[in-house]
């Protein structure tokens, strides 16, 4: 399960919006309900949008985020222009439709296509930073967020503000039995059997074993602890380590994937991955 990692520096952030600068946002979605006194930021939450200024006006970004009924969440954007990744995680929550929390995140290469000579780092070229997001959420219809941060080396990043739309994907119902199946990781086998048990081997031998759980029925959006184990080589300080996070299962593709993210703290590192997996 290697689709998109990095090990960075614990209390790392980017921003959920770019890996390449700018603000976007998009429209769409559907009317709030009026009488809702606290809004829920639970959702799978998308948006692609052209950066209109600074060294990467023109790039296309395409991002995707979700959130839980309680408010943990994680993210991931796409220059696919450059080929460069922004990977983040952490904690929202909501006060009315007032939205505040924190962020861990990485900016990572994702593709070696054209354009893949760039260097994926922050101006001061650190690739971790720390910072805080606040915004507003309609619920089941948009989420406006403006993230702002501190890079490893400390310079400070600008706000960015982005619009995300939400996906009635998070509206299907979640269950061991709807998750249940094996899952394509590039060659291995990601299996979940109908307990929601996690078992997959890698070439090089390292064994992931862990759970999903059902955070809430009712919602398309899981959770999801792995546990690696007789890794070698570049792998081997994964031994005994425990990576937590979300996952959804995206029905609009064919096959059926399961999406993905991951954290946890590796010898004062902290450990990012995203994944995609199609069902087999």
């Amino acid at each position: 399960m290697l689709p998109i990692k990095y090990m960075l520096s614990t209390a790392a952030l980017a921003t959920l919006a770019a890996c390449g600068g700018g603000s976007g946002s998009t429209g769409g979605g559907t009317t709030p309900p009026p009488s809702a006194t606290t809004q829920s930021v639970g959702g799978i939450w998308t948006t692609q949008y052209t950066v209109t200024s600074g060294a990467n006006t023109g790039d296309v970004i395409v991002a995707e985020g979700i959130a839980s009924e309680t408010g943990q969440y994680f993210a991931y954007s796409k220059n696919t222009t450059n080929g460069c990744a922004g990977l983040a995680f952490g904690q929202l929550s909501v006060n009315g439709s007032n939205v505040s929390g924190n962020k861990d995140a990485a900016i990572v290469r994702y593709s070696t296509a054209v354009g893949g000579a760039t260097n994926c780092v922050y101006p001061d070229g650190s690739t971790s930073a720390t910072g805080t997001i606040t915004g507003t959420v309609a619920q089941r219809a948009s989420l406006m967020l403006t993230a702002t941060g501190t890079t490893s080396l400390g310079g400070a990043l600008p706000a960015e503000a982005t619009t995300f739309t939400f996906s009635s994907l998070y509206l299907n119902s979640s269950s061991l039995a709807t998750i249940a199946g094996n899952y394509n990781d590039g060659g291995p086998t990601m299996t979940v059997d109908a307990n929601g048990a996690i078992f997959e081997q890698d070439p090089n031998g390292c064994v992931l074993s862990g759970q999903v759980s059902i955070i809430n029925s009712s919602y398309n959006a899981y959770g999801i602890q792995l546990t690696f184990a007789n890794c070698t080589g570049t792998n081997a300080n994964l031994n005994g380590v425990t990576a937590s996070g979300l996952v959804t299962l995206d029905t609009s593709t064919s096959p059926t994937t399961i999406v993905g993210g991951l954290t946890a703290n590796v010898a004062g590192q902290l450990f990012v991955e995203v994944f995609t997996l199609p069902r087999m």
